[in-house]
């Protein structure tokens, strides 16, 4: 992964962004953990495994739309996140080069943004009154500001051994599970943050029925970067 110069403001803004958002969550995950008894910790762990299917679900959606709907050229977003996807299917590996703060920026600037809101005495109260919300919210935020991270750490060779541990034990994605999204023409496994929601969406076939119910109201042609043959043996399936 490549190293981040900080010759450029942004840089350092965008750094101190995501690591003021790492901070934040361990803050929250903590004042989650004091305030959860015995009874309520059935609730907080609920939340928690349910924040992170919400964010498996969003990134594998999120993944999906990009490599279905539009190009490069797409107003707004085909520059930019369109793109990625596809350069990135383009060239698996090339996002190892890119630094820390590039992988995470967006991501990380709204967590922190959100954990800043999460922190305001106002909402107290409220939070560690509700321990599920609490939960949910914390791991929600939390899985989404690292899923572009998790996304890089499941195609880099050599991953930190704390990272090897949670990908064998399958509590973030794991290149292994990963690899099946790059064979053939990237139809499957589109969760890119845990990878919890892949075995499950890809045996009822979700994306592709949720592809055939889009065509099929908006007459949309899907895939642009696919040929003519295919997008008409699509429509026909």
């Amino acid at each position: 992964m490549a190293a981040v110069t900080w010759r450029r403001p942004g840089e350092l803004l965008c750094g101190s962004a995501i690591l003021l958002a790492a901070c934040l969550t361990a803050v929250h995950a903590l004042r989650l953990a004091a305030g959860v008894d015995a009874q309520g910790l059935p609730f907080a762990l609920a939340g928690v495994v349910l924040g992170a299917l919400a964010v498996d679900g969003a990134s594998g959606l999120v993944h999906w739309a990009c490599d279905t709907w539009g190009d490069e050229r797409t107003p707004w977003l085909g520059p930019t996140l369109i793109y990625a996807f596809r350069e990135h299917h383009r060239d698996p590996r090339a996002m190892l080069d890119h630094p820390w703060t590039s992988v995470n920026r967006e991501p990380g600037i709204a967590a922190a943004v959100g954990l800043l809101l999460l922190s305001l005495p106002a909402l107290a109260p409220l939070l560690e009154g509700h321990v599920f919300v609490y939960g949910f919210v914390c791991s929600f935020i939390a899985y989404g500001a690292s899923a572009n991270q998790l996304h890089q750490w499941a195609h880099m060779p050599s991953p930190p051994r704390p990272v090897r541990l949670a990908q064998r034990f399958w509590l973030i994605l794991s290149p292994e599970r990963h690899a099946r999204h790059h064979r053939g023409a990237n139809t499957v496994a589109y969760c890119i943050s845990t990878g919890w929601l892949n075995p499950t969406l890809d045996a009822v076939s979700f994306w592709h029925k949720l592809e055939r119910g889009i065509l099929w109201i908006k007459h949309r042609r899907a895939r642009t970067n696919m040929s003519r043959a295919e997008n008409r043996r699509l429509e026909r399936t």
